[in-house]
């Protein structure tokens, strides 16, 4: 598929143009990643839910867990990106890009990549904080745009998803809105907890979250903090639709898969 096809779907599903060009810069740099390291890594998080789960949340951050246990060699990916990247810039008139390491700590790389003219377009982040059930992951061959590359990309199902974003919700420091929507968008794209995957919540839950924690935190997905950290980030018919309602849709959710704690 060409860059102006895949823009085109972006563009129906409601990004706007500048990010769909975003997106397809960071399939592209995902292929690249994969090619280069195999069998090393896993995309999670935001880019996993735009490209693979359809959702139209924007996402800058194109986040990876080491499952192989070791984490790849920072100028060796730079080096991967920068230059694996250059045609598809060069299309999108955003050539040269430039690469920032924010991170190179034991355990997580973060880079930034921009543009010519200095504008941030997404991260690249790997940690090997938390963990992924090998159950859980699933695997499709993907061809670059703009270059001669195709490489296996492993991404967690919607299911392993969902278990990340349950726990995300409740573990992060500072509560973020975006979490409550995905957990909301994945129930409704058919995503479950079963088995495995739910005795991990609940092994997770088990002395650390009781129900006064847990219905605490859901309701702090209030209407103020969910126009702050919402209203940017998704189509305005998307956002105007959970705004009428009050964003009840986000806590809805929540309570449905923690309901058995509660």
């Amino acid at each position: 598929m060409t860059q102006a096809e895949q823009i085109e779907q972006l563009v129906g599903r409601g990004f706007s143009e500048e990010r769909a060009e975003t997106i397809v810069l960071m399939r592209e740099a995902a292929i690249i990643i994969f090619d280069t390291f195999p069998d090393t890594l896993v995309l999670v998080g935001g880019a996993n839910l735009v490209l693979f789960q359809e959702s139209v949340r924007h996402s800058a951050d194109l986040d990876f867990f080491p499952v192989s246990g070791k984490m790849p060699n920072v100028a060796k990916l730079s080096e991967v990106l920068l230059d694996g990247l250059t045609p598809l810039a060069r299309l999108s008139n955003l050539h040269p890009l430039n690469l920032k390491t924010i991170s190179s700590e034991a355990g997580q790389i973060k880079l930034m990549l921009s543009s010519n003219n200095g504008k941030a377009l997404f991260t690249v982040d790997i940690t090997s904080i938390g963990s992924v059930l090998k159950s859980g992951i699933e695997e499709v061959s993907l061809e670059a745009t703009a270059a001669n590359r195709k490489a296996n990309v492993k991404f967690i199902s919607r299911d392993q998803q969902l278990l990340n974003k349950a726990e995300t919700f409740l573990l992060r420091r500072n509560l973020k809105t975006r979490d409550a929507y995905d957990v909301m968008d994945l129930l409704a794209k058919g995503a479950s907890l079963t088995g495995n995957l739910k005795n991990h919540l609940e092994d997770m839950l088990y002395g650390e979250f009781d129900a006064d924690r847990i219905r605490e935190r859901i309701m702090q997905v209030n209407p103020k903090r969910c126009r702050a950290e919402l209203k940017d980030k998704l189509p305005d018919e998307v956002y105007q639709k959970l705004e009428e309602q009050d964003f009840q849709s986000l806590r809805d959710a929540l309570m449905k898969i923690f309901h058995e704690w509660l």
